[in-house]
């Protein structure tokens, strides 16, 4: 009898596993549908300062936040944060964890076969950051040889690594040119999860440079002040969107548009002004 309990009980939680699993990849992204849920989630990776991080009483906070913020608004409905690695973030919408993924995401033709991007949101650059007494890197061409860190998943990962989709120029039909790359091939590529942790590598001795976008990189320098610097030269200029779930286009368009009228009534440029300056 005791057996027969204990194997009824592993069916029903399997049963409960699997229905949880089916209603969270069916979540209903259609702008209809996040009003009847009453919640418009966003995944994002509290690692990424100033566009997102935690503050002092454990919130997150940050740029991204604030536009979703003015989303959920337009919505009509409660902003609810899903906290995940960048990688889980990526993968957010697709597996049915949240309706938006933002968190500093850049657009391109590989990301673009499994998501659906709004318009570009914010130009960056992708820099490298060295120790402060450090004279033999200057630019991308410099890492050569050099063992680079970055936050996996990133463009910075995916740079250090060589990928085929960021390290290379694209001739006219979009494809990469492997014999004219970007940045001088590292030695090593070291991912981890978090900018602030690929730094900390830096300053220790473990990685010879760390690639990152522009504005956590002055972040991340102004924490560690005289420890690191940012090459002058940097790798190449990158722009940021927000991404739902592949083939939904009315949630994009709906996102769009909210975002044309925070440029208009001037929303966006109080939300850069209390970031950026």
């Amino acid at each position: 009898m005791k057996k027969f309990l204990v194997c009824l009980l592993v069916v029903v939680l399997s049963l409960t596993l699997v229905i949880g699993m089916t209603a969270c990849n069916t979540l209903d992204g259609s702008v209809e549908g996040i009003k009847k849920y009453g919640k418009l989630l966003v995944a994002t990776d509290p690692n990424f300062p100033p566009f997102e991080y935690t503050d002092e009483s454990g919130n997150v906070v940050g740029w991204d936040i604030d536009v979703a913020k003015e989303f959920a608004k337009a919505l009509g409905v409660e902003l609810e944060i899903v906290k995940g690695s960048f990688d889980a973030v990526l993968l957010s919408t697709s597996t049915g964890k949240a309706h938006i993924a933002m968190a500093g995401i850049s657009r391109n033709p590989a990301r673009e076969k499994s998501m659906t991007f709004t318009d570009d949101v914010f130009d960056s650059t992708q820099v490298i950051i060295v120790r402060s007494d450090e004279t033999s890197i200057n630019g991308p061409m410099d890492l050569a040889g050099k063992k680079v860190g970055s936050q996996l998943n990133t463009v910075g990962y995916e740079l250090s690594r060589m990928s085929e989709d960021w390290a290379y120029d694209f001739d006219d039909e979009g494809n990469p040119i492997l014999t004219s790359p970007i940045l001088g091939e590292p030695s090593e590529a070291i991912g981890y999860d978090s900018g602030a942790l690929a730094v900390q590598a830096l300053i220790g001795g473990i990685v010879d440079a760390v690639i990152i976008d522009k504005y956590p990189a002055q972040q991340f320098v102004a924490n560690n002040a005289g420890s690191v610097k940012i090459c002058e030269q940097s790798v190449f200029d990158d722009s940021y969107s927000f991404a739902v779930k592949l083939g939904n286009t009315e949630l994009r368009d709906f996102l769009n548009g909210v975002l044309a009228e925070m440029k208009a009534d001037g929303r966006m440029d109080a939300i850069n002004e209390k970031y950026f300056g």
